[in-house]
């Protein structure tokens, strides 16, 4: 291999890499920035904050690997089930430390009453929307881990089942994209 063949393909790789795991690590860390905000909270907001990040980071890996799923491309599935395994341990860290600072959230004083003072369509509209919607990510997450671990690797010769199973990655990827964005928008508004 020359050196013009290596900086084409393994220099550009390598780079992505490092790009990826910069951007990752910065999103992590604004996350993480919850822990020393002024609030008796953000113990809550914190762990919330780095779960969902983390969360959506994984999700969004899988979105990757369920387009070849769906179109039938065959994939590592080993590999597969061990980063399902993982986002359906962070989509239960998230919903469970979402319920734990929704106590906060529901609380008096607290941003559901600034928001039904302020701007009572978007608690009507947005957050009992989000309520719900946040809390989906983790049975379709279980769903496929479940799929993915009682077929094993003869889930390869059942083109319907790996197309569900992409399908159904696809569709928590969009509901954290959801819950996400309106809990982006909650604390825009108002921190908890």
């Amino acid at each position: 291999m020359t050196t013009e063949q290596w900086l084409d393909g393994h220099l550009a790789k390598h780079l992505v890499r490092v790009q990826a795991g910069f951007a990752l690590a910065i999103l992590i860390l604004l996350a993480g920035l919850d822990f020393f905000f002024p609030t008796e909270y953000r113990l809550q907001a914190g762990i919330h904050g780095v779960s969902t990040i983390a969360a959506l980071i994984v999700g969004t890996f899988l979105t990757h690997r369920a387009y070849p799923l769906i179109r039938g491309i065959r994939i590592h599935f080993d590999s597969l089930r061990r980063w399902v395994l993982g986002a359906t341990a962070l989509n239960l860290l998230g919903a469970i430390s979402g319920n734990w600072i929704y106590m906060r959230y529901r609380g008096q004083e607290g941003p559901r009453d600034w928001i039904l003072a302020k701007v009572p369509t978007f608690h009507n509209v947005m957050m009992e929307f989000k309520e719900f919607v946040s809390l989906f990510p983790f049975p379709l997450m279980l769903a496929v881990t479940f799929i993915l671990f009682y077929y094993g690797d003869g889930i390869q010769r059942q083109r319907e089942i790996t197309q569900l199973t992409g399908i159904l990655i696809l569709l928590a990827w969009l509901f954290l994209m959801i819950g996400f964005v309106t809990g982006l928008t909650l604390a825009k508004l108002h921190f908890v």
